[in-house]
């Protein structure tokens, strides 16, 4: 991954693309890989949640590493994406605790009268670590 974004850009169909496939999965949550050219959201990787739960998500391993096979061959980074089915969009104490990778994690709030969408960057010493530091990253969706 190159420099971690600032922020986090959403076209507007993609945005749309994004929590209509959260809403779909209820009421499990929903999960997956967002392709990114620097801030820009380029393509959604709408992946299996393996856990089929709707509190705790995991991504299929098969599914992961086919996207990021893909993701490597067009030279894209990414960020993860999961939605939140009860709660505010914000990282619970799991999502930060299962953190490994230093990539924007963003959440999709369906707790609302309408979706939210909140990106978050978690700052760990060691990826093992249980806790980390939550850190906002903005989100915008253009369009």
């Amino acid at each position: 991954m190159t420099e971690l974004p600032d922020r986090v850009r959403l076209p507007r169909s993609l945005w749309e693309r994004l929590v209509t496939h959260c809403a779909a999965e209820r009421p499990n949550e929903a999960c997956g890989v967002l392709g990114m050219q620097g801030p820009d959201v380029v393509e959604i990787f709408e992946m299996t949640n393996v856990e089929s739960s709707p509190v705790r998500y995991r991504l299929d391993p098969k599914e992961q590493l086919a996207v990021y096979n893909r993701l490597h061959e067009r030279g894209w980074d990414f960020a993860s994406f999961h939605s939140h089915t009860r709660t505010e969009a914000y990282p619970s104490p799991t999502d930060v605790k299962e953190a490994r990778e230093d990539v924007p994690y963003v959440i999709v709030s369906l707790a609302g009268d309408a979706p939210a969408v909140r990106a978050f960057r978690i700052v760990k010493e060691d990826w093992l670590d249980l806790t980390g530091e939550v850190q906002e990253v903005p989100v915008e969706v253009a369009g």
